[in-house]
């Protein structure tokens, strides 16, 4: 059973309130350093978000299995696992309110990696997924939007984990030490960082890539969305611009390349152009807004490798030809 347009969209749109939860639980983690109990706003929009998904999925299910329509059939293809992912949301609060009770609450790196986060983030993953693999699942080439915000979602899950070294969070490139020791832990986290939101950034957008034509404007409202919610963890508005241009300019490589498994030099060239572009926009406006602390060398090779992991993952995603 396929699903229907307005299906598709209350999903995303519901999907996208329960991403939103999580940053703004983040938010608070970071700044509201007194958080002693479990029920908090932050929480109430994140698990109110759940619910409402879990609702609007049970009823269609319930209504269709009302109809007569067999098991698998009680939701459109690609749903079902995104309804184990609320039961298992729900398992994770549970687990998430004893833990707090028992251990307190966490803060900082320690609130990402507690077992019931990752159980958490773990289910909205299949949860956000929904009108992805739905979409994968139809006929067609061309990626509907749904699709779109669905990828912006799982990587805003996957960028959730690394916020304690996201370039859009810790400017790490603007930092001032003093102490050479210091120096170096700074840049090595600033590069790492590169490297890290190059490779998620172009895992989703090469994994779409693999399936689908991509309609323009889609990479701006992917990284766009997503660099939202890492922007306002720490209130770096002017960096969320940097997802925004950054989106477009690859909307353009997009539209002029045209890249994929059928255009495989053309893929190459745009995974290496797209991150050395990003890259370099952002570490532009690092000096423009703060001012960059490293050394020429760093941040030109920090540019290249992004690149180049770009290009790399183009070859894992479409192999060379072998010969016959």
């Amino acid at each position: 059973m396929a699903a229907t347009t307005q299906f598709e969209w209350t999903v995303v749109v519901l999907c996208t309130w329960l991403m939103s939860g999580a940053y703004l639980d983040a938010w608070a983690h970071r700044h509201l350093a007194r958080l002693e109990t479990f029920f908090t706003p932050w929480h109430a929009v994140l698990y109110s978000g759940m619910f409402a998904v879990l609702a609007f999925l049970a009823i269609n299910a319930l209504r269709n299995q009302a109809k007569g329509k067999a098991l698998s059939d009680v939701l459109p293809a690609g749903y079902g696992l995104s309804l184990i992912g609320c039961v298992l949301f729900g398992i994770g609060g549970v687990i998430d309110m004893f833990w707090h009770l028992r251990f307190g609450i966490e803060v900082s790196l320690a609130a990402l990696v507690s077992p019931p986060h990752l159980l958490l983030m773990f289910s909205l993953g299949l949860i956000v997924t929904g009108p992805l693999r739905a979409a994968w699942r139809r006929p067609g080439i061309r990626a509907p939007l749904t699709a779109i915000v669905s990828a912006s979602l799982l990587l805003s899950m996957f960028t959730f984990f690394d916020q304690f070294d996201q370039p859009l969070v810790n400017p790490w490139a603007a930092a001032q030490a003093s102490l050479p020791s210091t120096i170096a832990y700074v840049q090595q986290l600033g590069i790492l960082g590169i490297m890290v939101q190059t490779a998620l950034l172009m895992g989703v957008i090469l994994y779409l890539l693999s399936r689908f034509t991509l309609p323009f404007g889609s990479l701006t409202l992917l990284v766009g969305l997503n660099g939202v919610m890492l922007g306002s963890l720490e209130q770096h508005f002017e960096l969320i611009a940097v997802a925004v241009v950054g989106g477009m300019l690859a909307d353009l490589a997009v539209l002029w390349l045209r890249p994929g498994p059928e255009r495989v030099i053309a893929l190459r060239v745009a995974s290496f152009v797209g991150p050395v572009a990003v890259s370099s926009l952002y570490l532009l406006v690092i000096e423009l807004t703060r001012g960059i602390g490293w050394p020429v060398t760093l941040w030109l090779g920090s540019i290249l490798v992004s690149g180049a992991i770009g290009f790399l993952l183009s070859c894992l995603t479409v192999r060379p030809q072998t010969p016959a």
